[in-house]
């Protein structure tokens, strides 16, 4: 079997089983890395579902399909299993993330102003401003009832806090490289063209964000 040090697990949206009404919830996908003509692509391997297992069963499909992949089977469980004692930030939906921001921030024993400064926001308070909407249950569900969902909202009235959300999450999975170089990109200046730019600029990379989101 060929060695396959980029199978992993990678979560995607989708909508909730048997749910009572319409929801958003993440579920996880093996996949894989392989070259692509613009680069590295993930190639999806077997679809693990809102409430993912590493099973016999799933051991053996993946063999038969894919018999020159050789899966760290350990790995994946450990990746499904990840943080513990921790929230698993991949595994949450952009709602889920934005209502537990300051839980999340306090399991990583970091306080706002610590995660503030890393995100690049030193001119602005964007995080305190965001928390003090999030915090109350009846503007959270004015967003809901406006947009039909939280980060829906923000995308359309809040373009600065949905992209400060994003940081969060790039922050809080661990990729760095990434959150550096959204950071280093990012438009500056106080005059009404830094502004317009900035703004494009929040809405060109959430959108590839948002696109990253879709299942295979």
């Amino acid at each position: 079997m060929a060695d396959a040090p980029g199978v992993y697990v990678k979560w995607f949206e989708e909508d909730a089983d048997d749910a009572p009404a319409p929801r958003r919830v993440m579920a996880a996908w093996l996949v894989r890395d392989v070259p692509g003509p613009t680069g590295v692509a993930s190639e999806p391997l077997a679809y693990l579902g809102q409430r993912p297992a590493v099973t016999a069963a799933l051991r053996e499909e993946l063999a038969a399909i894919f018999p020159d992949v050789e899966v760290d089977w350990d790995a994946v469980q450990h990746m499904l299993e990840a943080g513990v004692g921790r929230t698993n930030v991949a595994a949450l939906t952009d709602d889920e993330l934005a209502v537990s921001l300051r839980r999340l921030v306090q399991e990583r024993g970091l306080s706002l102003m610590d995660l503030a400064l890393r995100l690049g926001h030193r001119q602005r308070q964007v995080l305190p401003e965001m928390l003090v909407l999030l915090e109350d249950m009846q503007t959270v569900a004015r967003f809901e009832r406006t947009a039909g969902s939280i980060y829906s909202y923000m995308l359309e009235k809040h373009l600065d806090y949905a992209f400060a959300l994003y940081k969060v999450r790039l922050f809080l999975e661990g990729d760095d490289r990434t959150l550096d170089e959204l950071i280093k990109a990012e438009p500056t200046g106080f005059d009404d063209t830094a502004w317009q730019e900035r703004r494009a600029y929040w809405r060109s990379q959430l959108d590839a964000y948002r696109s990253s989101r879709m299942a295979p």
